[in-house]
């Protein structure tokens, strides 16, 4: 008997669950964008980007939601792994394979902080295991492996200098959650009524934890794409620098592009509209190449 998560639990259509919710007819999409959210986040950390005419998923990690109750993947590996096999399931993947399919749209691949180092495994998946094409690999606010810190961070990059960072790690060492509150609190991104709340603290920080160590841990580059590469950046990020984050230049043969934007380390929902806009604009001219 399969041990593996069904599809709809790895894979969620954030874009159908607005239309049940605003009961809107379904347009055909101009763009699909496969998201892969940041360390704690889940699939819904990228609803700010769903318009009517782009079609936007999230992949949904282990431990929060409904997979609350599932253990954390061990590797980034396994979670491209497993949203991967979710994608060649859905019913739309077959365009994806298709050339020139009436039905084809563009496949952007998106993954923010954590979630750069799974949309990069996840991209090459789909490309040289699933044959499906993309036609845009988005990376945001990651260092790339292998590539040497940016002082007293630790969400960006590989290892984690920062000091609240690593006391926040160990559930059991005292004062651990306290750390790690005050190391979200300096990132940003993570509402106050989450960190002064402390049960809603003891549901998010498991998975944080073990996203955070998957994280760290991740230390390759998988088969590069042949899509084109974009890099996003917040202009104000400490995190990640513009080398550690240019070192992301193996994981595609295509050309390479480079946005920033206003803000820290999560950008991104600020700038939903510009960065569809942005999306849309370097899909078009890598399918057009």
């Amino acid at each position: 008997m399969s041990t593996r998560p069904a599809a709809g639990r790895c894979l969620v259509d954030l874009s159908a669950q607005d239309r049940l919710r605003s009961r809107a007819p379904e347009r055909a999409p101009m763009l699909r964008v496969l998201c892969c959210p940041p360390a704690g986040a889940a699939a819904g950390y990228w609803r700010f980007l769903v318009r009517e005419d782009v079609h936007v998923l999230g992949a949904q990690y282990p431990g929060r939601e409904s997979r609350f109750r599932e253990p954390a993947a061990p590797t980034v590996e396994a979670l491209a792994a497993e949203a991967a096999a979710a994608v060649a399931a859905a019913p739309w993947a077959r365009a994806a394979i298709t050339p020139g399919a009436s039905a084809d749209v563009p496949l952007v691949v998106l993954g923010h902080s954590m979630g750069a180092s799974v949309a990069a495994e996840l991209a090459s998946r789909l490309e040289h295991r699933e044959g499906i094409r993309v036609a845009l690999l988005a990376l945001s606010a990651k260092t790339a492996p292998g590539t040497a810190e940016v002082a007293s961070t630790g969400a960006g990059t590989g290892a984690g200098s920062d000091e609240d960072l690593r006391e926040g790690l160990d559930p059991l060492a005292p004062g651990a959650d306290a750390a790690m509150v005050r190391w979200l609190r300096r990132l940003g991104g993570t509402p106050e009524a989450v960190l002064e709340h402390p049960e809603l603290l003891a549901l998010q920080l498991p998975a944080l934890r073990a996203d955070l160590r998957v994280s760290m841990a991740y230390d390759r580059f998988p088969a590069p794409v042949g899509a084109p590469l974009l890099l996003l950046r917040g202009t104000e990020d400490v995190t990640v620098d513009p080398g550690g984050l240019e070192a992301w230049r193996p994981v595609s043969t295509g050309p390479v592009q480079r946005r920033e934007y206003p803000g820290g380390h999560h950008p991104l929902a600020d700038h939903g509209d510009r960065l569809l806009e942005d999306l849309l604009a370097c899909a078009a001219s890598g399918r057009s190449g």
